[in-house]
């Protein structure tokens, strides 16, 4: 029987690989967040233009910065980037692991552009409390707009980064004439289609967490409602997953044709298809939440589950099409090595409490807004 990638590797591969996968697609859980939402604040920052909404039979002018999608994302940012960040140690650990070798030589030949990742993440991260301050909400508006689209700017560089890191680990070929001329010479098209797949994937991902965080304010009727109904949300998330089937089929056309015919192999398929089946529930559960006055629950249940099966997914056919491409066959032996050392006991149980922590501060944060909310009626 031919089981799909990883479960078909040695038990330590298979293991260390899994945890790779799922601890990454949190960390894009929060990343996508933050780059969607970064992205969505410049556009609304630089054209704010102007929407009419009826609130108690009042119609309202509100421009698109002043409305509850981008105050709530302005809100949230940097808390969503510092979870981001905490995220991505582990998944950062993972990937030393299971590709050691190749993730140290990218670094190397990425050479400065690596080396000023954790400055700008720095930069980006004070640059949005800015961005949500009141003192910067009264500074002109282009000036708004573009220390927001800087801001932006930032984390695409991040993700630019970490995509040619991504594709250097996987050209071996190359290395020595990188080393030699210090040049990059990755195809732009490519480089360009991955992002494309990237940027475009977190605007669904964001827009199913901003959905909840609406159903939230929602329940305990609060004011930050009052203008904001479900389609604009549902349309953001259906042009992101449009956008992301276009880079799609751009990244596909853009693939060597021995990773083309890995798509249609028993070991990679069944990732394929359930990331198109959690595209499929995705835009199904928007296109019915475009209808509606309220956010839902049960469908954004549906929505967010449609959302983590992309993720998986199409993490998982990444690391399928990269460990094929390596040949990861070659670290099986330093796999099994990393098994024999210490130290998964102390993860897990600091993962456990961390999660308990965050969790805890949730539900302090919940019961304030609901206390709050309850005193102002």
């Amino acid at each position: 029987m031919n089981l799909p990638f990883p479960f078909d590797e040695p038990l330590a591969t298979a293991f260390y690989t899994i945890l790779l996968v799922l601890t990454f697609a949190m960390h894009q859980a929060f990343m996508h967040y933050v780059l969607a939402g970064s992205l969505y604040v410049a556009w609304a920052s630089l054209f704010p233009g102007s929407n009419r909404q009826p609130t108690n039979s009042v119609i309202l002018v509100l421009p698109r910065n002043e409305r509850p999608l981008a105050l709530i994302l302005r809100d949230w940012m940097p808390f969503i980037l510092s979870a981001a960040i905490t995220a991505g140690v582990a998944p950062l650990l993972f990937i030393q692991i299971v590709y050691q070798r190749q993730f140290y030589t990218a670094n190397l030949l990425l050479s400065w552009r690596w080396m000023i990742l954790v400055p700008v993440l720095i930069i980006a991260f004070y640059l949005l409390y800015l961005v949500k301050s009141q003192k910067m909400a009264q500074w002109p508006r282009m000036l708004r707009g573009l220390v927001a689209l800087f801001t932006a700017g930032c984390f695409v560089f991040v993700g630019f980064c970490w995509t040619v890191n991504h594709q250097l680990g996987m050209s071996e070929s190359k290395w020595a004439d990188i080393y030699l001329s210090g040049e990059l010479p990755i195809v732009g098209t490519q480089i360009l289609s991955r992002m494309l797949l990237w940027i475009s994937g977190s605007f669904a991902t964001m827009a199913a967490i901003v959905a909840w965080q609406f159903r939230f304010h929602q329940q305990r009727q609060t004011e930050l409602l009052a203008t904001e109904k479900p389609r604009q949300t549902a349309f953001v998330a259906l042009v992101g997953i449009g956008l992301l089937i276009v880079a799609g089929i751009l990244t596909y056309a853009q693939s060597d044709a021995a990773s083309q015919n890995l798509l249609s192999t028993a070991r990679i398929a069944p990732w394929l298809i359930l990331a198109i089946i959690g595209l499929a529930i995705q835009a199904a559960g928007w296109l019915v939440q475009c209808w509606l006055s309220e956010f839902h629950g049960r469908l954004l249940s549906a929505i967010t589950a449609g959302a983590l099966s992309t993720l998986l997914g199409i993490s998982f056919l990444r690391e399928a099409i990269r460990a094929s491409t390596i040949g990861v066959s070659s670290e099986y032996a330093r796999h099994v090595e990393a098994t024999k050392v210490g130290g998964f006991g102390v993860f897990l149980f600091f993962t456990v409490v961390v999660t308990l922590v965050i969790a805890w501060c949730f539900r302090l944060v919940s019961q304030g807004l609901k206390a709050g909310a309850g005193q102002s009626h």
